[in-house]
This record gives C-alpha cells, sequence and structure tokens, in this order.
C-alpha cells in the first residue's frame, strides 16, 4: 500500500486517492457546511461514475475539485432508514425508523403511530446546532420531516410535499440574508428529483442523447411485468405519457413496445438527473458554496428491471444501493481525486466531526472518510418493520473487497464479484462456499456488537388536504 501524508495529525485514505493539500480549512473560522442529498439518484448515471451521458454537468464540474468515492453504499434501498441512518450514523436496524405506513394514509383513513428517531440518538443538525451552527433544513420527499424526529435540531426546517427542485431552491433564496449572516450555518437540502413520477423535462430529454445507451442493460422482463411495482401503475405516473401509448396496458405491450417505453423512462429519468443538477448549480451560485464544506450523496438509487422490478426498495443490488458520494471543501489546496475504497453513507457525521474537529461519538456506526482506513466492510439493509416485504424477512447485504453478499434471511445467499460484474447479474455463490460462509459471519458480527435502540412510535397530526392530495398523486396514499 502507498504510504499516505500525514497532516494535522489526520491520515488521507491511501492506495487510491490522488491528493493535494490539507484535510481541513487552514481558517480560524469555520466553514459553513452543506449536506445535499438527491432522491433516486443511481450513482451509474452520473457522467463522472460512467454514465456515457453527460447528464450532470454542474456535477461534473464539482467531481473535479472533490474526492469522488466510487464505491458508495448507502444503508438501505429507501429513503426512511437510507436518510435517518445518515443523519445518525447507526444501520437501519438500530433506529428501526422502517415502517412508512403512518405516513402513507388515504383521505379517509384513521391517524396510526410512525416510526421516528429514538430520543437516544442524537442527529447531525442537533450535532451542529451544539457545535455553534446555525442549523437549516429542506426536505422535499413526503416521508422526510417532523412526524419522524428529522426536525430535531434545526433551527428552521421546511418539508415540502414532493416538489421540484425549484421550489427547494425557492425557500432557500427566502432564507439567503439569514443564511449569510456573521456566524456559520449548517444547511441540509434534500432534493426529490430524481424520484417519480417521471417527467421529460426540457430542454434536457432534448438535448440529451437517446437511443441505444450502453449504460443501461437491455433486459426486458418475459411477462412478469413486476412482482413489487406494477408497471400499469408506473404508466400512469409519465409527464407527458407518451402519445403512441395510448390506452395500452402494460400486459399488452410487445417485447418491442416494452423496449420503447422503457427508453422512454430511462430518457425521462436522466432529464430529471439535468434538471436538478441545473438547480444545485444556482443553489451554489446562491449561497457561494464554492467556500463551503459539501457533501453531496444519494438516499438509494433506482431499478428498471436489472433485476425483473422497478423503482426501489424491494432488493439490495448495487443499482438501488450504490450511490454517489463526494465531498468537496473550500481552498485550491482542498483533497481532491477518487477513492475506491468502499464506503458507507453512514459515515457523513464522522467525517463532520473530524474535518470540523469535534470529539467522536460512540453512536458512530460510519468512518471519517479523510482518515486512515483499511478495507473495511459495508452494510446495507432492506428493514421489513412492516412485514410487507415479498420474502417475508428482512434482507440484509455486505460488501467487502471485491465480493458482495445479499443475505436473504432463510431464501438464500447471493454472492457477486462486483470488480467483474458491476450490475450483479452472475451469482457465484455456489463457486465460494467459503466466502459465503466468511461474510455472513462478519454480517452477524456487525449486527450483534451494535446497539439496537428501543422502537419509538408517535401518532402524528392529520394530514391536511394537500399532503393528502401530494400522497394521491405519487403513489404513497392508502385507500383508493
Amino acid at each position: 500500500m502507498i504510504s499516505a501524508p500525514r497532516i494535522g495529525g489526520r491520515c488521507l485514505l491511501a492506495a487510491s486517492l490522488v491528493v493535494a493539500g490539507s484535510c481541513a480549512p487552514e481558517s480560524e473560522s469555520r466553514p459553513n457546511v452543506v449536506l445535499i442529498v438527491v432522491d433516486t439518484l443511481r450513482a451509474d448515471r452520473l457522467p463522472f461514475y460512467g454514465c456515457p451521458k453527460n447528464t450532470a454537468p454542474f456535477l461534473a464540474e464539482l467531481a473535479q475539485r472533490s474526492l469522488v468515492f466510487e464505491n458508495a453504499w448507502s444503508p438501505a434501498s429507501w429513503t426512511l432508514p437510507a436518510t435517518v441512518s445518515v443523519l445518525t450514523s447507526v444501520h437501519p436496524f438500530q433506529h428501526g425508523v422502517g415502517n412508512a405506513n403512518g405516513l402513507e394514509l388515504g383521505p379517509d383513513d384513521e391517524p396510526i403511530p410512525v416510526n421516528c428517531v429514538p430520543p437516544q440518538l442524537e442527529t447531525l443538525a442537533e450535532t451542529m446546532r451544539d457545535a455553534g451552527y446555525r442549523t437549516y433544513g429542506i426536505a422535499s420527499n413526503v416521508l422526510v420531516g417532523a412526524e419522524i424526529g428529522i426536525d430535531r435540531g434545526f433551527d428552521r426546517f421546511m418539508k415540502l410535499e414532493d416538489e421540484a427542485a425549484d421550489a427547494v431552491n425557492t425557500v432557500a433564496e427566502s432564507w439567503r440574508d439569514e443564511l449569510l449572516g456573521d456566524e456559520p450555518f449548517f444547511l441540509y437540502i434534500h432534493y426529490f428529483d430524481p424520484h417519480d413520477t417521471f417527467h421529460a423535462r426540457e430542454p434536457w430529454v432534448s438535448i440529451l442523447p437517446t437511443g441505444d445507451d450502453p449504460g443501461w442493460p437491455d433486459v426486458i422482463p418475459e411477462r412478469d411485468l413486476g412482482t413489487h411495482t406494477d408497471l400499469d401503475w408506473l404508466l400512469t405516473r409519465l409527464d407527458p405519457r407518451p402519445e403512441w401509448l395510448g390506452d395500452t396496458r402494460a400486459q399488452d405491450l410487445s417485447p418491442d413496445d416494452m423496449r420503447e417505453i422503457m427508453s422512454w423512462i430511462r430518457d425521462a429519468y436522466d432529464s430529471e438527473i439535468g434538471f436538478v443538477d441545473s438547480k444545485i448549480r444556482a443553489l451554489f451560485e446562491m449561497l457561494d458554496l464554492d467556500e463551503s464544506v459539501v457533501l453531496f450523496l444519494a438516499d438509494h438509487g433506482e431499478e428498471f428491471y436489472e433485476h425483473g422490478d422497478l423503482t426501489h426498495g424491494q432488493n439490495l443490488y448495487a443499482e438501488t444501493v450504490r450511490v454517489p458520494l463526494l465531498l468537496h471543501q473550500p481552498g485550491p489546496d482542498s483533497p481532491h481525486g477518487r477513492v475506491t475504497t468502499s464506503v458507507s453513507t453512514l459515515d457523513v457525521v464522522p467525517t463532520l466531526r473530524g474535518i470540523l474537529g469535534l470529539p467522536a461519538s460512540a453512536q458512530d456506526q460510519g468512518h471519517d472518510l479523510l482518515a486512515a482506513s483499511e478495507k473495511r466492510p459495508v452494510v446495507s439493509y432492506l428493514p421489513d418493520e412492516s412485514g410487507q416485504h415479498p420474502l417475508g424477512k428482512d434482507l440484509r447485504s455486505i460488501v467487502l473487497g471485491h465480493y458482495k453478499l445479499i443475505d436473504q434471511r432463510g431464501h438464500g445467499v447471493e454472492l457477486y464479484d462486483i470488480s467483474a460484474d458491476a450490475l450483479e447479474q452472475h451469482n457465484i455463490a455456489e463457486q465460494y462456499p467459503g466466502v459465503v460462509a466468511d461474510l455472513l459471519e462478519q454480517l452477524d458480527q456487525i449486527h450483534q456488537s451494535a446497539r439496537a435502540y428501543p422502537r419509538t412510535t408517535r401518532l402524528p397530526e392529520p394530514p391536511s388536504e394537500t399532503m393528502r392530495e401530494h400522497l394521491r398523486g405519487i403513489g404513497y396514499a392508502g385507500g383508493d
């Protein structure tokens, strides 16, 4: 292994990192800190992760002057458990926020208790507030709000109801003068795009090349149009719905029709990425974020039939849990380059502690991304707090080196060589029983060594009619 330079008592990840300068700003003044989360953004649809389209020109520019973590993994494949884990640095099985039933009510449903962040856990906003930062948050996913305790520690917190990125920026702009005051601020931004509904955003859907794209596998299911998310449901969530489709239902589509509609959906998804990229650029310009510490990531990814399903939250394959992760620090000598070691978005909180010189916390299950680190296991979970998963049990996965194992808890295991099979299409578990046994043992050790916090629930206020309309519109509402 290449020896890593030591700067200020801290040691950068070696072997896979090109770095210039120090880990932290040299100024005595504390930098502003911004956490930008983009919902449902898979890493491989960004140009600096190998996408053949330039879907995100601003983020590609930012990547050139940032640390890019090439193999970053989300703790979960859907928003609630993943986001709470990012903001607390504990695993989903520890915090227990994995049941959205109380947040997904129809207009005639009685309120029911929802999981929320256990009071024993400190959130990132509380950490930053206690460090003397003014704290602001804007989340545009209907599941991320006060109901689950995400607002704890924020001086100002606004939950938008699945609004587009321009609405998020409008709120940020209304706070601009306050944000740019004398004291440093912490800002958490959670954009909803490119979560479905999939909009064909102009001009991006027109200027991005279409047609055959080597970045998308040609995987079209035979008649089985999804075990969890029905394509018919998704076809109602296209804006605009392609004219040629008319009133055709999914089961009536020919294989050629399937390819055409999936190409349309993927192009729309890519255009959503271009749209949110433009809004992130605008946010940087509005708040002069080049002088801030900025962490950029996704909560989870999205599946387009790579494993026989659509959207997310039903498995732990790469398309739903491999996410982008960038760390930008101010100054011409800030660290930049690419890190190939597998990391987790659990690492956000301990990394910010390290950059800001805050004491370590026994709560953190993640690691400081800038501290010396050998190859370590990275785990993800699909919590089944509601008992609704089709397999009937929780799923868990572990990445260590070039191996990834998915444990279906009594329904078999899958092993992939992700260095040669990035989309996890070839299960090699039978060929390597020793690797399987070792990774299962490590999964058990992680689970047994981490503290599980008492499950905490609260009865939320009944949703407003506006909220109910949004829930109905995005497919989260019960009843009709």
